[in-house]
């Protein structure tokens, strides 16, 4: 698939395949944490579409309890790839490669999916506390977890594969050295002089193109 190095069109196949299912993962049990407890782990992701080598990243997953999710992206030797944020009010994802962003408050995404989506149906798959999914054309799985000092769990490694057509997507999350610390950035400047905003239509067309259709 000759768009694989198009970080953020492959970050998106794999994000909106997993949010547009989302809302089918319930709740395991009551949460843990209290609100705006802070994590933040070292991540390490691999992707591949269509069968093709895996592209490999570092970066950071920090999360915020009741307030934000991040994923900062980087190639090896900290070359910044791309940042996904899910906040209450939208989803922003940005590539650093290519200078675009997308900022999609929930009802867009809600209606370019054909589902009710939430911040929530975010925070339950990160924080650990959806069960195993498996949907069709989608599968979402949590593989391991680890457990904190302080007897908490946190999921450390997920599965993502996503087929429709002809396309398949498939990524592999591995967290490790998880804190429970604060004092960082909870939102993604976007410098807009610099980078160019895709629309809805404009990211219609490109997950078009991405799927095949």
């Amino acid at each position: 698939m000759r768009y694989i190095y198009n970080i953020l069109g492959v970050l998106l196949v794999v994000l909106l395949a997993s949010c547009s299912s989302s809302r089918k993962m319930s709740k395991v049990k009551e949460s843990a944490w209290n609100p705006y407890e802070c994590v933040i782990a070292r991540a390490n992701m691999a992707v591949s579409a269509d069968g093709a080598g895996n592209v490999s990243l570092g970066g950071t997953l920090r999360m915020k309890r009741d307030d934000v999710i991040q994923i900062n992206a980087t190639y090896i030797l900290g070359i910044p790839v791309g940042n996904v944020e899910f906040t209450h009010d939208r989803v922003l994802v940005v590539s650093r490669t290519t200078r675009q962003y997308i900022a999609l408050n929930y009802q867009e995404l809600s209606l370019l999916m054909g589902s009710d989506i939430t911040f929530q149906d975010f925070q339950n798959v990160f924080w650990g506390e959806a069960e195993k999914l498996n949907v069709k054309g989608v599968d979402w799985k949590y593989i391991t977890f680890t457990q904190l000092a302080d007897g908490r769990r946190l999921p450390e490694e997920y599965d993502v594969a996503f087929s429709r057509g002809q396309t398949s997507v498939k990524a592999r999350l591995k967290l490790s050295n998880f804190k429970l610390e604060d004092g960082w950035n909870t939102r993604t400047e976007v410098n807009t002089s610099r980078y160019t905003q895709l629309s809805v239509d404009q990211l219609v067309k490109l997950i078009s193109i991405l799927l095949g259709k």
